[in-house]
């Protein structure tokens, strides 16, 4: 028997669904007459209803000339599937607007897949964080045991352990936070604080460990702005900022790290003067383990995690992160917080 892993039917404007096919019967589990009139809201979770997201989909595609969603889809038994549902408006000869058609790509199967490299992810960095902890742990005793001795290029050596070591926590702890992003663990410790005074406390910590490289802080909002969010959580989406501008751009140019603020958000932008990253590939570089061809070439450390995990810790309170860069001039990263956040 023919599985059928993708499907094509036709909506009415309402959203009402107007045709039905053999491949959508065996995907949903609906036959034709009784599905033929229905709203496309009933494949759609509780949830994703109560967001209004089906009418929403539908204003989105005549405004945009399409739109493109990944979500869980609801079957006729109730139980749900991940798929892609893209929906293109119909117009006839005269442009007016006539309907819509729905074009569903099954992703259960690299779902399964995805769940089954995330669990063992998640297991092999558990088992590592141990051994990788207690190695920490013995290699500051020996550089101490090193400094009494006297032996400068025994010395130099265990410092380069201690700086792999920290390499290795840093992944280690990127993979933690992966794991928790794919499970839907990934919680806030939710606080005000200052926004220039967070801002300026993490510049002071790069800046100490990067000497070599002028960060400049520019205060574009007032010094009393504060901000409910987390702490640990957003430090790390700046720092991961501006540790790759610094990584991504020649030693002699500065790097400047902004704060602005409108009647809706807190942004905060970092700006470096690099290789930049082409238009094409703008729109990846928040993808899990993608890596700009910019950076492979240079030879840059990294294995495309930073950006995919800021981005969730972004999303996670309620704002957005985005990039504008050109080729050999540099990019700019912002991203932004709502100034009023719920508790």
């Amino acid at each position: 028997m023919k599985a059928f892993r993708d499907t094509a039917f036709l909506l009415q404007i309402g959203g009402d669904i107007s045709s039905w096919n053999l491949g959508s019967e065996k995907i949903f589990g609906y036959r034709e007459k009784e599905i033929i009139g229905k709203n496309i809201s009933i494949f759609y979770t509780a949830e994703d209803i109560k967001k209004l997201m089906p009418e929403k989909e539908v204003k989105e595609s005549i405004k945009n000339g399409k739109v493109v969603e990944e979500r869980n889809y609801v079957k006729k038994d109730g139980t749900t599937f991940w798929a892609s549902g893209l929906i293109y408006p119909l117009k006839d000869d005269k442009k007016l607007h006539r309907g819509f058609t729905f074009i569903l790509i099954n992703h259960t199967a690299e779902k399964a897949i995805d769940k089954r490299k995330d669990d063992f992810i998640s297991t092999a960095t558990h088992e590592l964080k141990t051994p990788i902890t207690s190695m920490r742990l013995y290699a500051e005793i020996v550089e101490k045991q090193t400094e009494k001795s006297g032996d400068k290029i025994a010395l130099e050596s265990v410092k380069e352990l201690n700086v792999q070591l920290d390499r290795l926590t840093a992944l280690m702890n990127y993979l933690l936070d992966v794991a928790k992003i794919q499970q839907g663990k990934l919680d806030l410790s939710k606080t005000f604080f200052n926004v220039n005074t967070f801002i300026g406390g993490v510049v002071s910590v790069i800046q100490n460990i990067s000497k070599e490289r002028k960060i400049t802080f520019v205060k574009n909002i007032d010094s009393d702005k504060e901000i409910y969010a987390d702490f640990e959580r957003l430090g790390q989406v700046l720092t991961n900022l501006i540790s790759n501008a610094i990584k991504y751009s020649p030693k002699e140019k500065e790097v400047i790290v902004t704060s602005h603020s409108d009647k809706k958000d807190i942004i905060i932008s970092v700006q470096d003067f690099g290789t930049g990253i082409p238009e094409s590939e703008q729109d990846l570089i928040f993808s899990r383990f993608y890596r700009a061809n910019s950076a492979v070439e240079s030879n840059v450390s990294g294995i495309g995690l930073g950006l995919y995990v800021a981005m969730q810790i972004v999303k996670a309170h309620q704002g957005k992160i985005w990039v504008e860069s050109i080729e050999n001039k540099g990019s700019n990263f912002y991203f932004s917080t709502p100034v009023k956040i719920n508790k």
